[in-house]
């Protein structure tokens, strides 16, 4: 649920998980152009602006291939060894508190990259953003918050359904039924998450138009995206049942899980760890599984 650059972080470096391995590739290599065509899009970057954020724009890319992304290939071994194994109840947690680390890495890299960009807007941009991030969150509000509930309730089940059966293949019926158990359990943080999304935004954009420093705008930025301050009492609530919920789900789907599909999405994860590797630098460190599987319970999101 955040915006501007944390958003295309996300896009870049985690939601190639969800890509066929030589699209991932392609995003990866593409990384910088992607970027920069996104802040075309959100702020109406100007061709000096650009060229004085560009060399920020490479040094970010050249930590996330110097840090984030051993960590990143780490992160798809480890996965790829849970899921190979029989049945664990530790690894699903495992795995969530993992991926919520992945997340809040990346959006500190989002934080370096968009303040240098978002402390120098002129006004006419600061509108330029305001009216693409409103026009975004119309299009999420239509997307998750169908005012018929059993519309919007179907509409979550074919998202879930749709995500699980990119890594496994189709589902089999007992398969259906943990989803549409899950879901009964698991809130739906829609609401809140847009909600948050929209408050935030606002005061983001409050900001802007008060010409806030660099200081300013970075402790703003870190508070939202890294943080996640500033949620409601009723978003807080209901995301602490539902990460125990879905984990649990995970453990209930991973158990049910016909050789095929394993083998399916084991070939998957290794797919995607070894594309990745590809672009690690020379530089970079490894980071080991010991070490990510001793931190991999220490999210406090």
């Amino acid at each position: 649920g955040n915006t501007l650059m944390s958003r295309i972080a996300v896009v870049v470096f985690l939601s190639v998980l969800v890509f066929a391995c030589s699209r991932t590739q392609l995003a990866y290599s593409k990384a910088d152009w992607l970027l920069e065509y996104y802040a075309g899009q959100t702020i109406d970057i100007s061709a000096v602006q650009r060229d004085q954020w560009r060399p920020v724009l490479e040094a970010t890319l050249q930590q996330h291939r110097d840090n984030e992304l051993a960590y990143l290939v780490a992160y798809l071994e480890m996965a790829s060894q849970i899921v190979s194994k029989d049945h664990d109840a530790v690894g699903a947690a495992c795995l969530v508190d993992g991926a919520l680390q992945v997340s809040r890495r990346h959006a500190r890299l989002a934080v370096d990259l968009s303040v240098p960009l978002l402390v120098d807007l002129d006004q006419s941009q600061v509108k330029h953003l305001s009216d693409y991030m409103a026009q975004r969150q119309d299009r999420l509000v239509a997307r998750y918050l169908d005012p018929d509930p059993e519309l919007r309730k179907k509409a979550r089940r074919m998202r879930f359904n749709e995500r699980i059966e990119k890594w496994i293949g189709r589902m089999s019926a007992e398969q259906q039924h943990l989803v549409d158990e899950a879901l009964d359990r698991i809130p739906d943080i829609a609401p809140f998450w847009l909600a948050y999304r929209e408050q935030q935004t606002t005061g983001l954009l409050g900001m802007l138009e008060s010409d806030a420093d660099t200081e300013a705008l970075r402790q703003y930025l870190n508070s939202w995206w890294v943080e996640w301050d500033g949620r409601s009492s009723g978003y807080i609530r209901s995301w602490r049942i539902a990460k125990p919920e879905f984990v649990i789900f995970l453990q209930r789907l991973d158990a049910s899980l016909a050789p095929e599909q394993r083998k399916k999405l084991v070939k998957r994860l290794g797919a995607l760890r070894d594309d990745l590797a590809e672009f690690l630098s020379p530089e970079s460190l490894p980071v080991s599984l010991s070490t990510l599987a001793s931190r991999c319970e220490a999210s406090t999101v």
